[in-house]
């Protein structure tokens, strides 16, 4: 007899309060969500921002959510939708836990709620946590890595945490929000052979407007199965499972009790490019900058990646060449940390990698596997971080592993690298007064009525 997980997960969305919310969590939300909103507005240069707005078919003036934190409206799935897409067309947005993208799905549906409903800060912190909090759980119960099978984790959960986050906003009891949970799962589906090409991101931004519906769907009446879930050979868990091996058994009796907020939390990227990358980039950083390596030194750069690893890092068509993808080629990160100490959006463009100087440094680039490093007990962080800089003097500079990259929850920001990210992505849509009125309403998201008043003066 399976556990009643999707009963459990039902229960505790519809009974949890924001007192109950441990202060780091909703320190891990706020940062969730001030991160968010910076990278969606750099995302809307993106051209999957511009495709999803003008496919929309609720797009005008007085619909029922604020497109972008912008004068044009949306329904609520629409704006959810959009927004999603947008702020993950940039492969800039935050990660949790195994390599799972939560505020991509979370941060859209709740603020496109939240607008419609006239809710404020607290609202959306708590049923953010409801949302992460069940979603920790589900993704704990297979010992195998859902790309394996090749299923894209964030857009396979993210529709059952969205519909969950929903039902919290919306306060439903526990029968509906597991009805929520059963449509939810429905909609359930992403694959990792959308990586590298526009759909990757909309398929998120999908699963992120599905949790929204699925909620509505939900309040209407529409009926799910109870354990939609768990049953074996038919539920959610075992139709994703990879091998089989996930666990339908074993109760959820820690939800309330133990925050994965607090000791997971929230992972914000310093360079905008794939997770994988992020260690390797501080290595490299580390090694250019406190050496004052200039690129006419470098012979060689040996980038050092678990075995296990290596094997994630095969599959995506920016290792073979025939298709690069700026955001998620090593050797351009590299690259670009050599030549100009930094990795920003303009080193992923054409005019930047298509240079002579950069295509050749690339060249020098090799990936090693290293037997000695241990496969990552938290999947997806990629490339150790482990550096050998060999230079043509015949001297090689070597850089360890990196546990964790800057701004993993374990090193977090300074409210200085939040803001510096913040005014950074926001250029050019901002200007620096608004960008920082916008910055502080964010940083004190428990203390706003109404995310309606997110409205950035100019």
């Amino acid at each position: 007899m399976p556990a009643p997980i999707t009963r459990s997960l039902g229960e505790f969305a519809s009974a949890l309060t924001f007192e109950a919310l441990p202060s780091t969590a909703v320190e891990a939300v706020i940062t969730g969500f001030t991160d968010s909103v910076a990278v969606m507005y750099s995302g809307m240069a993106f051209p999957l921002s511009r495709i999803a707005l003008e496919t929309i078919g609720t797009r005008g003036p007085s619909a029922e959510s604020r497109l972008l934190l912008g004068a044009e409206r949306a329904s609520t799935v629409d704006a959810a939708l959009v927004n999603s897409a947008t702020l993950g067309a940039g492969v800039f947005d935050d990660v949790a836990f195994a390599g799972c993208h939560t505020s991509v799905i979370l941060l859209p549906a709740l603020f496109a709620e939240a607008d419609a409903l006239g809710l404020g800060g607290r609202d959306v912190i708590r049923a953010y946590a409801a949302g992460y909090e069940a979603w920790a759980r589900l993704s704990e119960r297979d010992p195998d890595s859902y790309s394996s099978k090749g299923w894209h984790a964030t857009a396979c959960f993210g529709p059952v945490a969205g519909a969950i986050a929903v039902s919290n906003l919306r306060g439903f009891d526990a029968a509906q929000t597991a009805r929520a949970i059963g449509i939810a799962a429905a909609m359930s589906g992403g694959i990792t052979r959308s990586f590298d090409h526009q759909i990757g991101p909309f398929q998120v931004a999908r699963a992120s407007a599905a949790g929204v519906h699925a909620a509505r769907l939900a309040q209407a009446g529409l009926t799910a199965a109870e354990d939609a879930l768990e049953f074996p050979g038919r539920g959610l868990l075992s139709a994703l499972s990879p091998r089989g091996q996930v666990d339908l058994d074993r109760p959820i009796d820690d939800l309330g009790r133990a925050w994965r907020l607090e000791t997971v939390g929230i992972h914000v990227k310093q360079h905008p490019v794939g997770n994988m990358m992020q260690r390797a980039l501080d290595g490299i950083l580390d090694l250019v900058r406190g050496h004052d390596v200039v690129p006419e030194q470098v012979a060689r750069i040996e980038a050092l990646i678990s075995e296990a690893q290596m094997e994630v890092h095969r599959k995506s068509p920016s290792t073979s060449g025939s298709h690069l993808v700026p955001s998620h080629s090593i050797e351009l990160a590299l690259a670009a940390a050599v030549i100009d100490r930094r990795m920003t959006y303009g080193h992923l463009k054409e005019p930047f990698y298509g240079r002579d100087d950069v295509r050749a440094m690339m060249a020098r680039v090799d990936i090693v596997p290293d037997p000695t490093i241990p496969a990552d007990t938290t999947p997806n962080l990629g490339f150790s971080g482990g550096i050998r800089l060999h230079l043509r003097d015949g001297r090689t500079l070597e850089a360890p592993s990196v546990p964790f990259a800057r701004g993993h929850w374990t090193r977090r920001l300074t409210a200085d690298d939040a803001w510096r990210k913040f005014s950074t992505c926001t250029e050019g849509r901002l200007s620096l007064r608004a960008a920082r009125i916008l910055f502080d309403q964010l940083q004190s998201l428990d203390r706003l009525d109404a995310i309606r008043d997110l409205n950035p003066p100019d």
